[in-house]
């Protein structure tokens, strides 16, 4: 059985607000960001190792401290000695006349795309943040309108004939139908030449006379509407998705009657990277790229817009050659471990008052003096309830039985292990099988659930998900959708790296479901989980088709799983490099294409430097080298598209 016949879950829902602890620097530091005029001129950055409390960080400022009070009660505040009532006088106003709330909208890179949500791509990614400023805006009785925004991205869709009635109502806010109906029927029914002046009459239409006037302020012309018109959809038009949506927000933020604040919340920057870290900056670079060009253009910050990231390392922004930010619009802060009392005030309002167990607790989860991991002290605090489930009504013991036998010199992995196999080891087997075929899983909901109960011939009940959605190494991922969760990355990692026969049947059973419904980028990454070659064979096929179909949001989608992907030797990676370098020189990204092809020859040099008669990488190096002088020779580079040749 599970805490719940105690207590709710530590990590879930507004139980896991309500055992927020600390943090309370980065709370007011953020709530001066809120209240302070002007806004600062910087992107608030929050760093930390994985289960430090990023993501717990970020719920609980938006759901708690998104608050812009009266300016007396603000200096009032301010004016509170210990930062715990400050930040408590922040999170929990006593009076709600005091303040306005603050729209503020959550985009999670981590999570696992979900249909046309994709939180990573270009396009969609976009789309949802669009959507999201939208709905939330709404419900606190802004209007904030996004008209070349939504004309590009209804125009885009119109062009490569995806433009349904039922997929514009998922894309958009429902606000937004009537004008984007009347943009389709233009489309339809206007000719070319006149079509910009048809547009620009429906934004006088339908956004109002200020927002029009702004966006002429802004020297908005027919020549604008028809610039979109005019650009490559998929070598121009795309690429510049980012400024038309962060000038749109800008041009919307300066309204009379628009919010003094919006909020962005960026979560999970490393998801980006996948697994791979270790790559060239090229591409390193390649992956956020849209998010730094959004970020860049929107560095407007008189107009009110606070953005807020979170990641597991600090941002490289400063380096990158396309949309560098400089280190002055960062202002980076560590979120850090627990100190030795915060962590005693955590168990303490999880339920554990006596102190042996308490200390028990702190002395297994640290990691350095009076340094205490968050996550390690939540699977604590679990395992300590775990261990009286038998006996929901009883009072815990004092003694530390629960968390003996347990080594506590070992490193975080090795203890987080020891752990989760502790609270598994308490749970009926029914749930036991479950946890590790849902760690196959990038999300699951209880559909899915229920779908591998079936398959994998285990119990798939409702109480029963409840259970298991209470452990704290389970986490919601409410950006993909209501009731959606994902296993922690590590016991994902671990069932992989031990080749759990659970999870192996689990993405054998998901490999054949995603398959069945169409999304082929996520069949490949099970299957690749069952057997690397088969799925970066698969992959490269599935790219190399989709790109001579032209069908570039479907190539934008593998190459996100690319950085989920295992690949275990240098002629695999080669091939993966060799279609990058394709998909990006037909795309005219010059630069990025070259790279690819460097990075794909390199690697099959060394392969040749192990075998020299290795017939097949030969042969790729030559294609590579030949690609890379086709490309040189587009640029006009002659003498190097001779080399390259020469060398094919």
């Amino acid at each position: 059985m599970s805490i719940n016949n105690k207590k709710a879950s530590n990590s879930k829902g507004n139980r896991a607000l309500q055992l927020f602890i600390d943090r309370h620097h980065l709370i007011k530091h953020f709530a001066e960001y809120i209240n302070h005029d002007p806004v600062a001129e910087k992107i608030l950055f929050f760093y930390g190792d994985g289960g430090n409390g990023k993501s717990l960080l970020l719920k609980y400022l938006r759901t708690k401290c998104c608050n812009r009070f009266d300016k007396k009660i603000w200096q009032e505040i301010l004016s509170q000695k210990k930062l715990k009532l400050l930040a408590d006088d922040i999170a929990i106003p006593n009076n709600t006349n005091e303040f306005v709330r603050v729209p503020a909208v959550l985009h999670d890179f981590g999570q696992a795309p979900n249909g046309d949500d994709k939180p990573q791509d270009l396009f969609y990614g976009l789309l949802m943040l669009r959507r999201k400023i939208g709905i939330e805006a709404n419900k606190l009785k802004y209007r904030l309108r996004f008209p070349l925004f939504d004309f590009a991205c209804v125009w885009y869709l119109h062009q490569k004939r995806h433009l349904t009635k039922e997929r514009w109502k998922e894309l958009f806010p429902e606000e937004e139908f009537e004008l984007i109906i009347q943009i389709v029927d233009t489309l339809t029914q206007i000719p070319g030449a006149e079509l910009a002046e048809a547009v620009l009459d429906i934004f006088l239409k339908y956004l109002g006379t200020n927002l029009y006037i702004i966006l002429q302020q802004r020297e908005l012309k027919k020549e604008d509407i028809k610039k979109i018109q005019d650009m490559d959809l998929d070598t121009e038009l795309i690429f510049e998705l980012p400024r038309l949506l962060a000038e749109d927000l800008n041009s919307a933020m300066s309204e009379d009657k628009s919010p003094e604040r919006l909020v962005l919340f960026f979560d999970t920057h490393e998801a980006f990277w996948g697994s791979q870290r270790d790559i060239a900056d090229y591409r390193y670079f390649e992956q956020d790229k849209w998010l730094r060009y959004f970020l860049a253009e929107l560095l407007e910050f008189s107009h009110g817009i606070v953005v807020v990231v979170a990641g597991r390392e600090k941002p490289r922004w400063q380096d990158a050659d396309e949309y560098p930010i400089s280190q002055q619009y960062l202002d980076i802060q560590l979120v850090n471990h627990l100190a030795e009392a915060d962590a005693r005030e955590y168990l303490r309002r999880a339920g554990i008052s006596n102190r042996d167990l308490q200390q028990s607790a702190i002395n297994y989860a640290s990691v350095a003096q009076n340094q205490v991991h968050p996550f390690l002290l939540g699977l604590c605090a679990d395992v300590i309830f775990q261990g009286n489930s038998t006996t929901p009504s009883a009072p815990l013991p004092a003694s530390d039985e629960r968390l003996s036998e347990l080594h506590i010199n070992g490193n975080f992995a090795k203890k987080a292990k020891e752990l989760i196999n502790r609270l598994l080891k308490y749970v009926d087997r029914e749930i036991n099988y479950a946890v590790h075929a849902l760690s196959a899983c990038r999300g699951f909901n209880y559909d899915i659930y229920e779908l591998l109960g079936k398959e994998l011939k285990f119990s798939a009940s409702k109480p029963s998900f409840d259970v298991l959605t209470e452990f704290s190494f389970v986490w919601e991922a409410q950006e993909r959708g209501e009731d959606w969760y994902r296993i922690h990355d590590l016991l994902r990692r671990l069932d992989y790296e031990e080749d759990n026969k659970t999870t192996r049947q689990a993405h054998e059973v998901l490999e054949k479901y995603y398959r069945g419904k169409g999304e082929i980028a996520e069949a490949i990454y099970h299957g690749n989980r069952l057997d690397w070659e088969r799925g970066v064979y698969e992959w490269v096929e599935e790219f190399e088709k989709v790109l001579e179909l032209s069908r570039y949001d479907e190539c934008r989608v593998l190459l996100e799983i690319r950085n989920e992907l295992v690949i275990q030797d240098d002629f695999e990676l080669g091939r993966v490099s060799l279609a990058g370098g394709d998909y990006f020189a037909t795309l005219a990204q010059h630069q990025q294409a070259k790279q690819e092809y460097l990075e794909a020859i390199a690697l099959y040099d060394k392969v040749i430097k192990v075998a020299p008669d290795n017939i097949d990488a030969n042969n790729n190096k030559g294609i590579g080298l030949k690609n890379l002088g086709n490309l040189q020779a587009s640029l006009s580079q002659h003498q190097d598209a001779l080399i390259s040749y020469t060398q094919a």
